[in-house]
């Protein structure tokens, strides 16, 4: 005696004599739909996923910014604590995070005695040389 199970057979025949099998077969050129279809989902993760970068990006210049105004306020407010020096404004700037430049201004800068004090006093909390500090007169 032989059983056999009919039961797939059914299942395979009412899922092809569904209406909306029968819809999607009839299209013409479904193969470029569902192409067309995947690269638009493919690129809406790209752009989520380049705009999340972007904005990390964005959010580290910001901090890296801050940090260095952080910096040149600190160091302006040592350097106006020396005497004759008046108020003060600093300047630093950086090449791959290295010092290569720092510049203050200070009222007090025109006497030479308050001048080498604020390129001593600078050299010495920057920890550079010299010839990278620049020390004007404030106008």
């Amino acid at each position: 005696m032989e059983v056999r199970d009919e039961r797939k057979q059914e299942e395979n025949g009412k899922i092809t004599a569904s209406g909306l099998f029968k819809k999607i077969k009839s299209i013409k050129n479904i193969q470029v739909i569902v192409a067309i279809f995947i690269i638009a989902v493919a690129l809406l993760i790209y752009s989520t996923v380049a705009t999340g970068k972007a904005a990390e990006q964005s959010a580290a210049v910001t901090e890296t910014s801050s940090s260095m105004d952080d910096e040149e306020e600190r160091l302006a407010s040592i350097l106006g604590g020396i005497e004759g020096a008046g108020r003060v404004e600093t300047m630093i700037t950086r090449r791959d995070d290295e010092v290569v430049g720092v510049l203050v201004i200070a009222e007090g800068a025109d006497d030479i005695s308050v001048m080498l004090r604020l390129l001593e006093a600078t050299t010495t909390a920057m920890g550079v040389d010299k010839h990278i500090v620049s020390v004007y007169t404030m106008k």
